[in-house]
């Protein structure tokens, strides 16, 4: 160190300048070491890189698809279990349900793009918070589906509540059936029957978005409105059927003064009906999941952290849920079918969401969810 400071004493006469430089010096060196410090065991959660379109530029399904992936993880599945065991969230209840859709609509209706599961994840949320609210007496009168809004619109079910939905014919896009839980179990059910390895074939994109919103058509057969089959996983959602929309029908109610705009009407009018927007859902999701404070957090509260860092943090904490709750759906999926793992899903989110106060004080609390009770779920 009196060499530093011989150095230092040496290119700077003036003494008191010197030693300015020399503890600028030293900061500047422990902020760094400190930046190479890794608070995971498992890899940082990884998000595909998107450059967003020149203004008045439409995206392809396809491109559309990819910008909204959410993120995922990478490295030995030893390192990321045990990074999701010790990973204890801080957040609140309507976020941790958006996920336990996004996913299970990942295993019952495996032919649907992200962008419709977050689309239906938002549906769930959102009409599931008008009830309560209403229950709560935080809000007062009718939901708009009470009112009558959206009738003759075609309905889903999904984690025991309906929805009404908008058919996206014509939006054709690249079929995510490479992904690693469909993969790994048609490739073992073919194993057990001595087959080789199925390989579920691809669509390719061929019309925009813009154009598949701009149609919509009756249900041709009442026994599709449920899109799930509790015999077969395979046809849990027949590749025939088209992507789908969560119609909000709030939105709908307050925007619309004339009879005109009623999903159920005939007229062209009905095309711009207000859907949720998987964009809404996938923000909401990447800035909610904050790590739970630990004591010693608390004791370094004092240092400022960056808000590129707590996105990363949040972005990873993300990651972990998602892979827990793929590793939990997929666990059950082949053994119990999709309309049952559907039903069962809203006991296993309702045994591991934060707890918060009863009633009214409690609207948009935020508690602890533990990843390992999570995991925890599988069979």
């Amino acid at each position: 160190m009196s060499k530093v400071k011989d150095l230092a004493g040496s290119f700077f006469p003036d003494e008191k300048l010197a030693k300015q430089i020399l503890s600028a010096a030293k900061r500047v060196a422990k902020k760094r070491t400190c930046s190479f410090s890794t608070p995971t065991t498992s890899s940082p959660a990884k998000r595909t890189k998107y450059v967003p379109p020149e203004p008045g530029q439409q995206l392809s399904p396809t491109e559309f698809e990819s910008s909204l992936a959410l993120p995922t993880l990478d490295g030995p599945q030893p390192a990321i279990e045990d990074d999701i065991n010790n990973t204890l969230l801080h957040t609140n209840r309507a976020p941790l349900l958006v996920a336990f859709v996004v996913q299970l609509l990942k295993h019952t209706m495996p032919s649907q793009p992200l962008s419709s599961r977050l689309s239906l994840a938002q549906a769930v949320m959102s009409i599931g918070a008008k009830s309560k609210a209403l229950n709560l007496g935080i809000q007062s009168g009718k939901a708009a589906e009470d009112e009558g809004w959206g009738e003759g619109q075609p309905k889903i079910r999904v984690m025991g509540r309906e929805l009404k939905i908008m058919r996206r014919w014509g939006y054709e896009w690249q079929h995510e059936r490479k992904e690693d839980h469909q993969r790994d179990s048609i490739k073992q059910e073919d194993e057990d029957r001595g087959q080789e390895p199925s390989r579920p074939g691809n669509r390719t994109s061929q019309s925009s978005d813009i154009e598949s919103q701009e149609t919509i058509k009756g249900d041709p057969s009442p026994n599709r409105s449920h899109y799930q089959d509790s015999h077969s996983r395979s046809t849990t959602l027949k590749d025939t059927e088209p992507p789908v929309w969560g119609l909000n029908l709030e939105t709908l109610r307050s925007t619309s003064n004339t009879s005109a705009l009623l999903p159920s009407s005939n007229n062209a009018c009905a095309a711009h009906l207000p859907v949720y927007d998987p964009n809404t859902a996938r923000n909401y999701l990447l800035r909610s999941f904050a790590t739970a404070p630990s004591s010693s957090s608390q004791q370094s509260q004092g240092k400022i952290r960056s808000a590129a860092r707590e996105k990363q943090e949040k972005e990873h904490n993300l990651a972990l849920l998602l892979h827990a709750l793929d590793k939990v759906y997929a666990s059950w999926i082949n053994v119990i079918g999709a309309e049952e793992l559907d039903r069962r899903a809203w006991g296993w989110y309702v045994k591991v969401r934060p707890a918060v106060e009863s009633g009214p004080a409690g609207w948009g609390g935020r508690g602890d969810v533990s990843l390992k009770k999570v995991l925890e779920l599988k069979r």
